[in-house]
C-alpha cells in the first residue's frame, strides 16, 4: 500500500513541480518585460523633459544675444537723443564697424557721454537678463514639477504590476520548495513500500 501511496504521491508532486515552474518562468518573463517597459518610459520621459529645458535654455540665450546686439543700436539712438549730432554718430558707428578704436576718437564731453548713457543701458539689460533668468528657473521649476506628476500617472500602472509579479514570484517560489519535499518524501515513502514488498528469505529449508 505504501509504494502504491508513494508513486501516485510522487507522480502527483512532480507533475505540481512542473506546473508551478512553467508558471514561474511565465511571471519572470511577465516581470522582466514589465521592468523594462518601466526603464524604457522613464528614460523617454526623463529624455523629454531635457529636451523641453534645452529649448527654454536656448530660447533665453537668443534673447540675451539679441538684447546685447540691440543694446548697442540704443547706445546710438540715446547719443543722437542726447545731443550728439547724427552724422557725429554715424562717424563713430563706422570707426567701430570697421574695426577701429571708437573710443579713441571720442571728444571733448562725448566720452562721458557715452560711457553715461553705456552704463544706464548695461544696468537696464542686467536687470532684464536676471529677470529671464528668474522666469527660466521658474519655468523649468514647472517643467520638472509637471513631468513628476506626469511619470506617475504613467508609470504607476507598471510598477503595480511589477510589485505583483514579484509578489507572485515570492509565492510561487515557496509553493515549489514545497511540492519538491513532497516529491521526496513520496518518493521515500515508494521507496521504503517496494522493500516491503521482496520477499524475506531466511535461508531454512
Amino acid at each position: 500500500m505504501g509504494f502504491l501511496l508513494g508513486a501516485y504521491g510522487k507522480l502527483m508532486a512532480g507533475k505540481r513541480v512542473r506546473q508551478l515552474q512553467a508558471r514561474m518562468m511565465s511571471v519572470q518573463s511577465q516581470l522582466r518585460r514589465a521592468t523594462r517597459d518601466i526603464e524604457n518610459m522613464e528614460r523617454s520621459l526623463n529624455q523629454e523633459e531635457k529636451r523641453i529645458k534645452y529649448a527654454n535654455q536656448s530660447w533665453m540665450s537668443n534673447m540675451m544675444f539679441g538684447m546685447s546686439a540691440s543694446m548697442q543700436n540704443s547706445i546710438w539712438d540715446a547719443l543722437v537723443a542726447g545731443g550728439m549730432g547724427q552724422d557725429r554718430v554715424a562717424q563713430l558707428k563706422q570707426i567701430q564697424q570697421s574695426g577701429g578704436n571708437m573710443y579713441a576718437a571720442l571728444e571733448g564731453n562725448e566720452a562721458t557721454m557715452f560711457t553715461n548713457i553705456q552704463q544706464q543701458l548695461t544696468t537696464q539689460l542686467q536687470y532684464q537678463q536676471q529677470a529671464m533668468q528668474s522666469a527660466l528657473m521658474q519655468q523649468n521649476s514647472m517643467v520638472e514639477n509637471n513631468f513628476e506628476a506626469y511619470k506617475e500617472l504613467q508609470l504607476q500602472p507598471l510598477k503595480d504590476l511589477e510589485e505583483d509579479l514579484h509578489l507572485e514570484k515570492d509565492s510561487l517560489e515557496t509553493q515549489i520548495q514545497l511540492a519538491q519535499q513532497d516529491y521526496e518524501a513520496c518518493k521515500e515513502m515508494e521507496k521504503a513500500g517496494a522493500k516491503n514488498l521482496v520477499p524475506q528469505y531466511t535461508g531454512q529449508g
